[in-house]
């Protein structure tokens, strides 16, 4: 079964392509998609992610469903649409929060020391200054929280 949504994923890949007169490689450069992934689908090798059916949809002057819906009229018994891996949800990954961990932690402190700055009487004791800088590390600390706890 899977050879055969191959198959009808190529074959629409193909005749759409050659309809609007692209080469392989304007589609890709179009699309933004390798010319070799253009010329696996193309010969039925893969079954292109959801993202990568939709753009080449898209630029070919055709929707999605129409993907679907040829799949079924073509006698296959399931659309095999259902069957191509969604991509995932974004993610911020380990890097990028650790990068936006340090971001924020530098803006906070920067913005609680520009409102020490901007005030000629504030803080007035060390204890409005403990109190103020523990507001500050309870926010970075929260933020921080929401950014790194598990989904």
């Amino acid at each position: 079964m899977k050879s055969t949504q191959k198959e009808m994923i190529a074959s629409l890949v193909k005749e759409g392509r050659m309809e609007k007169g692209y080469t392989q490689k304007e589609l890709s450069e179009l699309s933004n998609i390798s010319i070799r992934s253009i010329q696996r689908i193309e010969n039925g090798e893969i079954i292109p992610r959801t993202y990568t059916l939709k753009t080449l949809a898209g630029i070919l002057g055709r929707s999605y469903e129409d993907f679907a819906r040829n799949m079924q009229e073509q006698g296959t018994t399931e659309t095999g649409i259902e069957d191509i891996p969604a991509k995932a949800p974004a993610r911020i990954n380990h890097a990028q929060r650790i990068i936006l961990s340090a971001g924020i932690c530098l803006s906070v402190l920067v913005l609680a020391a520009a409102f020490i700055a901007q005030s000629s009487r504030f803080p007035e004791t060390s204890f409005e200054f403990f109190v103020f800088s523990a507001v500050v590390l309870f926010l970075i600390t929260g933020i921080l929280f929401f950014l790194w706890r598990k989904k």
